[in-house]
């Protein structure tokens, strides 16, 4: 008799349970916040900073509003062939949620070059690991090679 009491107990108290979470699950922000992009006349050279690249950019959650100050810019891929640089931002909400998306602009490849640039290069699709040159001249695991070379002599 007991046991069947506590067994009672126990099944009300689950599903009671799986009622609340239920409700709490129907009731958390699942949306994803949106991006707006405004129009830009901007050309990517050595001198571009982050905050160059997110002026008319705004980001906006249905429960959270205006997200623009949590935006951040997440790489930049240079596409030299192309000209173009591909901007990847991400924004989050509150609840964690995540929304990404990227921007190409026209690029200065030639300031670039002769000025330098910390961003990422398009990488070779077959050869992702492949260094596509350095300071001293040499490319990929010659480099390392050579550097090891010179240490035993």
């Amino acid at each position: 008799m007991r046991g069947n009491i506590l067994g009672i107990f126990f099944t009300i108290l689950s599903g009671v349970l799986v009622a609340f979470i239920v409700i709490a699950y129907g009731r958390s922000d699942r949306m994803a916040p949106e991006f707006r992009f405004s129009a830009l006349n901007l050309v990517y050279d050595s001198q571009t900073k982050d905050i160059d690249l997110i002026a008319g950019v705004n980001a906006y959650d249905s429960r959270d509003g205006d997200l623009t100050s949590r935006i951040v810019v997440e790489k930049v891929v240079l596409n030299r062939d192309a000209g173009t640089a591909v901007v990847y931002y991400a924004v989050a909400d509150y609840s964690g949620n995540v929304t990404k998306q990227s921007r190409v602009f026209p690029a200065d490849i030639e300031d670039i070059d002769s000025n330098g640039d910390s961003s990422e290069t398009m990488e070779d699709e077959l050869f992702p690991n492949l260094a596509f040159g350095s300071e001293d001249g040499y490319v990929g695991s010659e480099a390392s090679s050579e550097a090891s070379s010179d240490d035993e002599d």
